[in-house]
């Protein structure tokens, strides 16, 4: 298949530059804004276009700000020039179908029609059954720590075009927190290469026998005992070792849901899960209550 032609489309770059637009978002390195990309959007795109059409479109450089984390340390947050969201956005109208198809129902982040929403009443179903021990797992430094090679390996795997992979190359590279090696938090793009890395994760863990739930990279593994859960753990690791990533052990843990835990801003503790919206705690006890979720918003740095 020839990836190029949906890609370039232009109904296809129109409906991209759209959804950039709507997301609004503040100007790259090159200062030029969603505003100012908008006085020409038309003459823009058919630029892009060529560029990429003649192979000499280059990813520009990232702009990047430092947030702190919970634990003190800072997370990295880089914002791309206006037309490179805007081509990440067109890939991904394009090819994000493609790979979703193919990932699990345990995964739940950045993925069409799926959510916090739905990652609640599936961790609720798993203390229903009975797996009440719970692996919360935490990935030590994921986005900067995806190895290139292996996401390629990956995105060909479902999209072997020389077009697509110089692309996604381009933008790794602008993310890389050492050569070969990261992608960029903030980037239109990152949240699927992360599911794609990730899925490897889920395919394993599921075929082992375990019940993972899975918002982009933070995860836990449901179990019906303790002992099933510090195996959950060790096989967990060893996933992670093959592929390059390791638990950050001073956030992972076995707990059960009588002691609580957190997912995604979300606590559950027993029977109940409890969540702040619109500036208030919501406490639920027993089934998912769809209409109190209405509000929820995922805390800043989850996923």
């Amino acid at each position: 298949m020839n990836w190029l032609t949906p890609i370039l489309d232009p109904e296809n770059l129109r409906r991209a530059w759209e959804e950039v637009l709507a997301k609004k978002g503040a100007a790259g390195i090159d200062r030029v804004s969603v505003k100012r990309w908008a006085r020409n959007w038309e003459e823009r795109l058919a630029a892009l276009a060529s560029e990429v059409r003649a192979n000499t479109y280059r990813a520009r450089k990232l702009k990047q700000f430092h947030i702190p984390k919970k634990d003190g340390t800072l997370r990295t947050i880089s914002i791309l020039t206006v037309t490179d969201r805007v081509l990440q956005r067109a890939v991904l109208r394009v090819v994000d179908d493609i790979f979703d198809r193919s990932f699990m129902e345990c995964s739940f982040g950045y993925r069409p029609g799926r959510g916090v929403r739905d990652a609640v009443p599936a961790i609720l179903a798993h203390r229903e059954a009975g797996r009440q021990w719970v692996l919360d797992a935490d990935i030590d430094n994921c986005f900067p720590s995806l190895k290139h090679h292996l996401i390629l390996r990956y995105v060909q795997a479902k999209v072997n075009d020389p077009v697509v992979t110089g692309l996604v190359k381009q933008w790794m590279t602008q993310g890389q927190a050492a050569p070969g090696v990261g992608i960029s938090l903030g980037a239109v793009i990152s949240p699927l290469l992360c599911n794609i890395f990730l899925h490897q994760l889920d395919a394993r863990l599921i075929e082992a026998g375990y019940a993972p739930v899975r918002y982009a990279d933070d995860f836990c593994v449901f179990c019906e005992t303790r002992a099933q859960a510090e195996k959950a753990m060790k096989r967990t690791a060893f996933i992670l070792k093959k592929l390059h990533l390791i638990l950050e052990p001073n956030k992972t843990n076995i707990t059960h849901f009588d002691e609580g835990f957190d997912f995604l801003g979300v606590h559950f503790e027993g029977d109940t899960y409890s969540f702040e919206a619109a500036d208030k705690k919501i406490e639920v006890k027993g089934a998912f209550n769809p209409d109190l979720f209405y509000d929820y918003v995922v805390p800043e740095g989850y996923g």
